[in-house]
């Protein structure tokens, strides 16, 4: 492939010998089709090239693919960083929206793409896509079909996995398995979706196979699938729901009948509406999921792949929600909430009883206890009397004065009654004292406001944790580079002994796609992957350090210095929006507080006449 000098955006392909003569009826039949008149998606072939000298056919025209990148820079993260800064996720959205619009106006020409894959999708900064390698594209002219006679198994549905595309005429419900393939691969951070933890038994099947028993890893049906999705990477439920469905449909066994599908115009429908569908992540300003996910995905994969860096962090003064945030005035709100105070002492606040009489039964209580004292003073006399007679007389008067003993000094029952019933009425007293001061009391608004000037003092901190940060990298520059110099040894390009490219899908699909990933235990971790597959890893990881020449004289990484400004920023955003609760929190607390002073609930109000009432009833009983 080469430019071509002169007016206009143009690049010549030419082909090597030995092939030319095989492509010339097709590209000359596309050339004569004016298919590039019609479609500005792809770069189909402008005018046919024939060598000067011999005349023969020898390559064609096209429209360049001016700056763009094979899309696979674009999906995976570690390429992204570099390949496209900027990029975020709706743009990721609305690039696949693109390459769904490219594939369907391929089919609306009568042309199939065949050979669907990463390499055909070259996409620009703003998302716009143009597919190349249109002569090996499926075309029909004048009743003669020019078959696509290659194939990326990767992308190959099941029907026609491990068959030679010799003679096999393509369709676009081909095609829709390949688009939906680079659809789940840009969504989902690069992950194959056929590759993840085998729940069967035996070996893991390789990607052919996966493929062909439909063994979608993130699929809900996976009683029939026996594969579940790699740890910490998002799911089906992280997406609306209309595309989760599209993805089972594609590549589930329903997929293979005609049509069976979603068609490239389907996707279109489906990938714009899902990018309206989007938020703004609250904890991270370079993060956008789909309003139906539970959490941000990109979050939890942060969290769960230590150095893992989804989109490259932006640094932003303003909250996720793009209004401003004012510090100053939110701590002066806080700080201005006034403190309520102690509790007031309840009694205080209850109704006067000036009213209140001994009840009926405590009046009842004192006639009886009259009547026993009574009783008891004449059974004394007569016990004193028969025990000074002597004789028989004085036993039963001995008996007589125990009695009046009794009469006198023990209480009647209903006494005793009244004492617990008194007892009890104190006692909820208490605890409606207790209830009323944690409710009117100022005790759980000084420690909210004291927990508020935790986060207070924690925000003043952040500028300095962020100046720490950054002269801390100065330190580590030799391994921030060593990082970086990883970074660009990647694992899909590598030649590595025992590791094909279902093993480079299934290490992407964890978390490992370059040198700078390559961790003997993480990948051990995964199954099927033993010691020794994990030993050829790190060997060739060890000859990738080999080339690496620390520059002493290359400043600390920009990209370095905007992470740990986005991840202070992150922890500021997250403070601020706590501060802003506890703002809602503390005037909720001082109007609750003030509300239960001045209108005290009426079970306070009963339970103050019950204790009143027991403090007369217990004083009348004392005069008896």
């Amino acid at each position: 492939m080469s430019s071509v000098e002169g007016p206009g955006e143009l690049a010549a392909k030419i082909y090597k010998a030995g092939l030319a003569a095989g492509r010339e009826s097709k590209v000359l039949a596309m050339v004569d089709a004016r298919l590039h008149a019609t479609n500005q998606f792809v770069a189909y072939p402008l005018d046919a090239l024939f060598d000067m000298r011999s005349g023969t056919f020898a390559g064609f025209t096209m429209r360049k693919a001016s700056n763009r990148k094979e899309v696979h820079e674009l999906y995976s993260p570690s390429s992204r960083k570099t390949a496209f800064p900027s990029a975020t996720f709706p743009l990721l959205v609305r690039a696949m929206a693109n390459v769904a619009r490219a594939m369907a106006s391929v089919h609306a020409s009568g042309c199939v793409v065949g050979d669907v894959n990463h390499s055909v999708v070259m996409v620009a900064s703003d998302a716009t896509i143009t597919l190349i390698d249109s002569d090996s594209f499926q075309f029909k002219a004048a009743e003669k079909v020019f078959p696509c006679k290659v194939g990326t198994p990767d992308f190959t549905p099941p029907e026609l996995q491990g068959q030679s595309f010799e003679g096999v005429l393509r369709t676009a419900n081909h095609d829709a398995f390949g688009l939906a393939t680079l659809v789940f691969m840009t969504l989902f951070m690069g992950r194959f979706p056929f590759v993840g933890r085998f729940k069967g038994a035996g070996d893991m099947p390789d990607i052919e196979r996966s493929i062909r028993e439909y063994r979608f890893a993130y699929s809900n049906r996976r009683a029939a699938t026996q594969m579940e999705p790699p740890p910490h990477v998002p799911t089906l439920a992280d997406l609306p729901l209309p595309l989760a469905d599209a993805f089972e449909r594609a590549f589930g066994p329903l997929g293979v009948s005609p049509s069976g599908r979603p068609t490239a115009s389907d996707w279109v429908g489906l990938l714009d509406r899902a990018e309206a569908d989007l938020v703004k992540c609250n904890q991270s300003a370079s993060h956008h999921h789909f309003r139906q996910a539970t959490g941000c995905p990109w979050c939890r994969m942060e969290r769960g792949f230590p150095g893992f860096v989804a989109f490259v962090p932006t640094v932003s003064t303003s909250a996720p929600g793009g209004a401003p945030i004012d510090l100053g005035q939110l701590i002066a709100a806080i700080r201005g909430i006034p403190d309520p105070g102690p509790a007031p002492d309840l009694a205080k606040l209850m109704p006067v009883l000036p009213n209140l009489v001994p009840s009926p039964a405590t009046k009842g209580a004192g006639r009886s206890r009259v009547g026993r004292r009574f009783a008891g003073v004449v059974s004394g006399f007569a016990g004193i009397g028969l025990f000074s007679l002597g004789g028989g007389g004085a036993l039963f008067g001995i008996i007589a004065l125990i009695v009046a003993f009794g009469l006198m000094f023990s209480p009647p029952e209903i006494v005793g009654t009244l004492r617990k019933a008194a007892k009890a009425s104190q006692a909820e007293w208490e605890t409606a004292k207790r209830q009323f001061e944690q409710s009117a009391g100022n005790a759980t608004f000084l420690k909210a406001r004291q927990d508020a000037e935790t986060l207070i003092q924690q925000v003043h901190n952040l500028p300095g944790e962020e100046a720490r940060r950054i002269a801390a990298l100065d330190a580590k520059r030799r391994d921030l580079q060593m990082q970086r110099h990883l970074e660009r040894f990647k694992i899909a390009q590598a030649k590595i002994s025992g590791v094909g490219e279902t093993r480079k899908l299934t290490l992407r699909s964890y978390g490992i796609e370059t040198a700078a990933d390559a961790d003997y235990n993480k990948i051990v971790a995964i199954r099927n992957f033993g010691p020794a597959t994990a030993n050829n890893i790190i060997k060739w990881r060890r000859t990738a350090e080999a080339k690496f020449a620390f520059d002493p004289s290359r400043p600390v990484d920009p990209q370095d210095v905007a992470a740990i400004k986005a991840d202070v920023m992150k922890s500021r955003t997250d403070l601020v929006q706590r501060l802003r609760q506890t703002t809602a929190d503390l005037q909720k607390l001082a109007s609750d507080v003030k509300s239960s002073r001045t209108s005290p609930a009426s079970q306070y109000i009963a339970t103050w006449t019950a204790h009143r009432q027991a403090e007369v009833d217990m004083k009348a009983l004392n005069v008896f």
